[in-house]
């Protein structure tokens, strides 16, 4: 466990964070995820070469959190990627550093398996959290993401 410099000490992710993590989650995108953030945990525990989390604690409370995993080679890139899954902070936290606290403890992760690059996405409903990647130097990748219901799939 690291101690930052405003009392919050940050470690992985543990099975009894989930119920307040999902808590955390919610404030942002409305729904709770909580089979997601399982699989999550469950990944990070078999492969944690591959996924990685980030739990921002203060006291007995989850004040923030980020979660990762690494892509290696998919989508015709070289090299290992590291993909920002999920973060979220205590609304009565925010705007204090926190999550750029986080997003620094998911840079070292990240370099440290080898990553040379982060990705993640946003919804553009969500102008508060495209305002924080744009300030951390995120920029609109070369891509399009395409997508389509799997209904129409006949292969």
């Amino acid at each position: 466990m690291t101690a930052t410099d405003n009392g919050v000490s940050m470690r992985p992710m543990v099975a009894s964070d989930l119920e307040q993590i999902v808590r955390l989650d919610r404030t942002t995108g409305g729904e709770a995820r909580t089979g997601f953030f399982e699989r999550r945990l469950r990944a990070e525990q078999a492969r944690p070469e591959g996924f990685f989390s980030c739990v921002a604690q203060s006291g007995d409370q989850v004040a923030g959190f980020i979660l990762g995993h690494l892509l290696d080679g998919e989508f015709g890139v070289k090299g290992k990627v590291a993909v920002l899954d999920a973060i979220g902070v205590d609304p009565a936290l925010r705007r204090r550093g926190l999550a750029r606290t986080l997003l620094g403890e998911f840079d070292r992760s990240a370099l440290a398996r080898g990553a040379s690059e982060m990705r993640t996405q946003a919804e553009w409903d969500q102008p508060g959290l495209v305002e924080f990647f744009s300030a951390a130097d995120f920029r609109l990748a070369p891509r399009v993401v395409l997508e389509r219901p799997t209904e129409f799939v006949s292969f």
